[in-house]
């Protein structure tokens, strides 16, 4: 008996640490979802890129927005590609309020690649799950009805507020899940800011001083995450 004791213990503690560190760690990008983007710069091709969402998009509070540091190192790995960049973030937004304006801030530049963020503004407006899962999805289809765009779904970011991260994880859920069941790719920024957390950042670096918006530190993050399903 004791050591069956002892066994069931032992395995309960490695599964502990198993999932410690995996949730310390990073999933590995598919790289090769993304593969059309690579050859599109190399070769030269235009490419256009929409970024759909709220203030955080908007780059409020910050010198500059992830996107634009997107498109730095973009341009810097391909010198000869001719990419267009248009950032729709509009400060305040739902996913419903992203939705009304679809048609005119995405699918009239006909992108190629189109990155969705919205979430907070629904949660602090008191937006319920499933209408910000009914707008969320339909901003997809809306998208893909018009246009050939691939689009990436992300979570949202980390604030310097323990009650709001906590009531926040139930819309990054429901924006997973449409990631997977729409075959859309992900860029998970929420948990890239644990992990960044968990090996040492200071979340107060990260946030703005208003502890919502992310500072230059918080943009420079966001756009490494969604760079790592980008480029190698």
């Amino acid at each position: 008996m004791r050591k069956i004791l002892i066994t069931t213990i032992l395995l309960v503690f490695g599964l502990l640490v198993i999932l410690f560190f995996r949730g310390g760690s990073l999933p590995e990008p598919d790289l090769k979802r993304t593969a059309w983007l690579r050859n599109a710069l190399a070769s030269g091709k235009p490419v256009t890129i929409v970024a759909l969402g709220d203030s955080i998009t908007a780059g409020v509070h910050a010198p500059f927005t992830y996107l634009d540091r997107i498109g730095e190192r973009l341009r810097s790995r391909y010198p000869t590609s001719r990419l267009i960049l248009k950032n729709a973030g509009v400060p305040g937004d739902t996913a419903q309020r992203g939705l009304q304006r679809v048609e005119q801030d995405v699918v009239a530049c006909k992108p190629d690649l189109v990155f969705i963020e919205f979430g907070w503004n629904d949660l602090k407006d008191g937006v319920s799950r499933e209408d910000f899962e009914k707008a969320l999805s339909s901003i997809v289809d809306r998208i893909r009805q018009s246009t050939s765009a691939k689009v990436f779904l992300l979570t949202t970011t980390q604030v310097n507020v323990v009650l709001a991260n906590w009531k926040i994880k139930s819309r990054n859920k429901i924006i997973r899940r449409i990631a997977e069941e729409k075959d859309c790719g992900l860029i998970d920024v929420y948990r890239y800011f644990k992990v960044a957390r968990k090996q040492g950042a200071d979340l107060e670096e990260l946030m703005s001083d208003d502890h919502i918006h992310p500072s230059a530190k918080g943009q420079q993050l966001i756009a490494r995450a969604v760079l790592r399903e980008l480029v190698p």
